[in-house]
């Protein structure tokens, strides 16, 4: 029972999808958010070759090639809704998306990626990435928010952390303020091109405070 110390993001009705990779078998990744939106392990993702011990129970590892899951039918948090991205991850190798929705234009993606060799988010227009590296292969918890805005952008809205702090940010670009506008058209994607394991993947449409990143970073296992 969370206290109001404790929050408990884990019922929180602004959680839309929470994904814990924690299955041993199969090719269906269950969401455990109240709206059921599971997903599907393409390529040669399977349950039973890339379970691997996670940073919380289970985790799903991913090949860096045609390794995928896609939430079917889910278009994440879209426009200029406020948003947080939050998941584990371990690896050696610094590319590839974590997560990403939208629609390919413009502004109108929302991508959480490696760029430049660092964990960052882009809307496909500005880069906003942290300092610190962390393809030490070692679990790391990184969280995306954009905060509300009439038209939010990278440069003025958006949190980085790193295991439960605030992230020192590398560079700032002109094209961060770009407008977060995101589109509708494409599925929620899970590690494409990414080689390393993810757990428990979290995403709300709403701005979590930095008390509530830290209570997700303080989860044990």
């Amino acid at each position: 029972m969370a206290t109001p110390a404790e929050p408990d993001l884990d019922a929180d009705p602004h959680l839309m999808g929470w994904w814990k990779f924690d299955e041993h078998t199969g090719t269906e990744a269950a969401d455990s958010s109240k709206h059921g939106r599971n997903g599907k392990l393409s390529g040669e993702l399977t349950f039973d070759e890339k379970s691997v011990a996670g940073r919380i129970g289970k985790a799903l590892s991913f090949d860096g090639g045609d390794d995928l899951v896609t939430v079917t039918g889910y278009k994440g948090v879209t426009g200029t809704t406020p948003r947080t991205v939050s998941l584990w991850l371990k690896t050696k190798t610094p590319r590839g998306d974590l997560v990403s929705w939208g629609k390919k234009d413009f502004g109108q993606m929302w991508i959480v990626r490696f760029i430049r060799g660092h964990v960052g988010a882009t809307p496909n227009g500005g880069y906003y990435y942290m300092a610190d590296s962390v393809h030490d292969e070692k679990w790391h918890h990184v969280v995306v928010v954009v905060g509300e805005a009439e038209l939010p952008n990278l440069h003025d809205d958006a949190t980085l952390y790193l295991d439960g702090k605030i992230a020192a940010i590398d560079r700032i670009g002109l094209l961060d303020l770009w407008p977060v506008e995101t589109g509708d058209e494409l599925d929620v994607t899970i590690g494409q091109n990414f080689k390393g394991a993810i757990d428990e993947l979290r995403i709300y449409d709403r701005a979590l405070s930095n008390e509530e990143v830290a209570a997700l970073y303080n989860v044990r296992k």
